[in-house]
């Protein structure tokens, strides 16, 4: 290789220099990249299992939130439905209440009037029944012997034709 111009005691000077420098790279520069890319491989593929966590925990936060509200709104709608029958309850045991009154209030009134149109009706009578006495005392120019005999003939007289008269 002499008519190259190579010589042996130099390439092997420089195959044993290039070794020397392989090893030298590879232990001081090739293994700590090694390391440090490894190293950031798993930083990031740990910040990605994190993410991935920390989204599916969003996730599940949020159908959480939405079935907390789900649940929240069927109450709120279960509370007015009872809240609309409870105050249609009232309102109805009001109007039978109301009801129940005004029938008590206009029986008393009839009652009342019955026994006003009573007394009246008697009272009446027992005018009438002192006119006519008086006017037949007054005709006879002179007093009646037996007043309450007469009195109770007036009055059988007016009861008999009040019942006709019905």
């Amino acid at each position: 290789m002499d008519a190259l111009g190579i010589e042996w005691t130099l390439l092997l000077a420089q195959i044993i220099n290039f070794g020397i420098l392989i090893i030298l790279l590879r232990a001081f520069l090739y293994q700590p990249v090694l390391k440090m890319l490894n190293a950031r491989k798993e930083r990031i593929a740990q910040s990605m299992k994190d993410a991935e966590r920390v989204s599916a925990a969003a996730r599940e936060a949020e159908q959480e939130k939405a079935k907390v509200l789900e649940q929240a709104r069927r109450e709120a709608q279960e509370i007015r439905a009872q809240a609309t029958r409870d105050a249609e309850k009232i309102a109805q045991d009001v109007r039978g209440r109301a009801e129940q009154e005004a029938t008590d209030i206009r029986m008393k009134a009839q009652a009342d009037a019955a026994k006003q149109v009573e007394l009246a009706l008697a009272d009446a009578n027992k005018q009438i029944a002192d006119l006519a006495i008086m006017a037949t005392e007054k005709l006879l120019g002179r007093e009646l012997a037996n007043k309450a005999e007469q009195q109770r003939f007036v009055a059988e007289f007016l009861a008999e034709s009040g019942s006709k008269g019905k």
